[in-house]
């Protein structure tokens, strides 16, 4: 039973793709990439265009494979602008970025060229054209580019001959990157569900629906393919096997830890393919009253100091007051001129600020944690 039904979503899944690739017209460009402007991709166009004419049939698929961007692969503490793994430059103030080719026909970024662009910008700001595997959406960033201290000197080669080109003046920008095929960024297995209760899976912590393994320890699932991990859990049988999983719900990546027993099953069902890609994340608001929904200028404020609100400890006594009140009820007496005071501006104050501070605490939990502590080590 569960073999027709995978043969039915695979099946689904051909059709959408063939549907895509019609309603495309001539470009065929995979629909996860077509938020990227075309004049960011024209020279990558152009350059496996120059193909001989049997191969001239094969072009748009290879284009597909080939269509490539500056990964971002690592970003420090300090930059919050850029996701790494995720994110792909794919211009720089909205012009492609620029190419050159080695002797085998190969395109790769001029980094000389790049490194002056980002000279040009020094003590300025640059634009960004960054484009996301989390929905295949397509965003710009501003980075402020700093000079660099004339008094911080580096060790430069001599041996090369475009020293000044390739020497940056600038400051370290806080990320990293690597000229990767846009392709690359759908290899991602989607956990549909959990079927050993007391299998690898479940014990790792891994979640149904939320949860995409996204990589592999020694980059084991770069290549892809529908029976990749598959086949790497078998080949791990009675060992211990690093993934890298994305939680679409808390909008996070976190490493686990499997313990694969001697059957080489992992436990659960994933998917693979187009209809199992990451999906654009969409950050809920906050429960709001429609008071609340209704007055924009709560939300349009800056950000304030954490003395602004009121503190936990604080907020207790506002028990003992209620109490005190039911009290007065009973004693028709007049309350002191103080309490009167208090009643009247408490009376209009808004508490959600509290409130909000701890929905926002409690959102930045990370995914559930593995029934059994130990098997997270």
């Amino acid at each position: 039973m569960f073999r027709i039904a995978k043969n039915l979503v695979k099946t689904l899944e051909q059709s959408v793709q063939e549907t895509l690739s019609l309603s495309q017209g001539s470009s065929q460009l995979d629909g996860f990439f077509q938020s990227i402007p075309p004049n960011l991709l024209l020279p990558q166009t152009h350059s496996h265009s120059q193909q001989d004419t049997a191969e001239q049939h094969q072009h748009h698929r290879r284009f597909n494979e080939v269509v490539s961007g500056l990964r971002v692969v690592y970003v420090s503490e300090n930059q919050r602008q850029l996701q790494s793994y995720f994110d792909y430059i794919v211009g720089i103030n909205d012009d492609a970025i620029p190419l050159i080719s080695n002797q085998h026909g190969y395109f790769y970024p001029d980094y000389n060229q790049i490194t002056q662009i980002f000279n040009a910008h020094s003590n300025n700001t640059i634009k960004l054209n960054i484009w996301s595997a989390k929905g295949g959406t397509f965003r710009d960033e501003y980075i402020s580019i700093v000079s660099k201290d004339g008094t911080n000197l580096e060790d430069v080669s001599l041996s090369s001959n475009s020293m000044r080109e390739s020497e940056h003046v600038f400051q370290p920008l806080g990320f990293k990157v690597q000229w990767t095929p846009l392709i690359a960024s759908t290899f991602t297995y989607h956990v549909l569900n959990i079927n050993l209760e007391t299998g690898p899976a479940a014990l790792a912590g891994l979640i149904s629906d939320e949860d995409y393994i996204i990589g592999c320890q020694d980059g084991l699932l770069a290549t892809g393919g529908e029976t990749l991990l598959q086949d790497i859990v078998r080949s791990r049988a009675n060992h211990e096997l690093s993934l890298y999983v994305y939680n679409v719900v808390h909008d996070c990546v976190r490493p686990i830890t499997v313990h694969i027993g001697g059957d080489g099953r992992l436990g659960c069902n994933v998917g693979y393919g187009f209809l199992h890609r990451i999906p654009t994340v969409i950050k809920p608001d906050h429960d709001r009253s429609p008071l609340q929904a209704s007055n924009p200028s709560a939300d349009d404020l800056g950000p304030v100091s954490s003395s602004t609100f009121v503190p936990s400890s604080l907020v207790a006594p506002t028990s003992a007051k209620k109490t005190g009140t039911k009290g007065k009820k009973k004693h028709p007496a007049a309350p002191p001129k103080d309490a009167l005071m208090s009643d009247y501006f408490n009376e209009g104050k808004d508490e959600s600020a509290v409130t909000k501070v701890q929905n926002d605490n409690d959102s930045a939990v990370p995914p559930p944690p593995s029934s059994n502590p130990t098997e997270s080590g």
